[in-house]
């Protein structure tokens, strides 16, 4: 194949990968937006669309996911949280696709994720040095689990203290009980400063919660449902 072609076909591949990514910037600042509306945010929501080339949607008929998330957002009572909602296989009109208008768009599956770090669980139980872990993997990429390994100093307690807690949810209700207390002689005492419970209906997740799990240092809550029709209030993390 001839140099001169070879360059053409390259510089053409070029255009029309930058055009791609100009258009998914385009669609992922209007629906970001529109949410940050709805959530009712100081700030943007990070929103992502589409998957690699975006413009494939065209073709498909179906955008692969569509998330927005929201970082270190005040949520009373919890304090500080991270918030994700993710929209996964959209079917999208052509005109959708371009415009990113998604309302009405049916989506096959639509999940929101509450998370809880350190800091906004130890408000909660009035620990303000609270670290949470994976208590089996400690790397990055230790997965998600229904256990997390609690170090921090509880009132009265001069030195931190590491506890081994079981996640549970029983119907909306979520309960963390200690299961491994590495001081046995006041094991009483730190059973009560670690136990702790509410209504996952306080979060907004739509509904209650139907799963948690502890990931990369936090406590995840998600809901999820499907086959719905997607509107923007539904995409908002922190919407009820």
């Amino acid at each position: 194949m001839p140099r001169r072609l070879l360059y053409l076909i390259a510089s053409l591949l070029l255009i029309l990968w930058v055009a791609d990514g100009i258009i998914a910037i385009r669609v992922e600042k209007r629906i970001a937006t529109i949410v940050e509306n709805y959530s009712n945010l100081e700030v943007a929501p990070r929103v992502s669309a589409g998957g690699t080339p975006y413009t494939a949607a065209l073709l498909s008929g179906t955008l692969p996911q569509v998330s927005a998330d929201v970082y270190d957002v005040d949520l009373p009572p919890f304090g500080m949280v991270n918030a994700r909602t993710e929209a996964i296989n959209v079917e999208a009109s052509p005109a959708q696709v371009l415009s990113g208008d998604l309302a009405g768009a049916q989506t096959e599956l639509l999940r929101r994720t509450i998370s809880l770090d350190g800091v906004s669980l130890g408000r909660q139980l009035g620990i303000m040095d609270l670290d949470i872990a994976n208590p089996y993997d400690i790397s990055p990429a230790g997965g998600s689990v229904t256990e997390a390994k609690l170090t921090g100093t509880p009132e009265k307690f001069e030195r931190p203290i590491s506890v081994v807690v079981a996640l549970r949810l029983d119907g909306p209700m979520f309960r963390m009980t200690p299961r491994v207390i590495d001081f046995p002689e006041r094991e009483e005492e730190i059973r009560e400063a670690f136990t702790y419970e509410f209504d996952t209906r306080e979060l907004p997740l739509a509904s209650q919660a139907q799963s948690v799990t502890l990931d990369g240092g936090s406590i995840r809550f998600s809901a999820e449902v499907r086959n719905t029709a997607l509107e923007f209030s539904k995409l908002a993390p922190l919407a009820k």
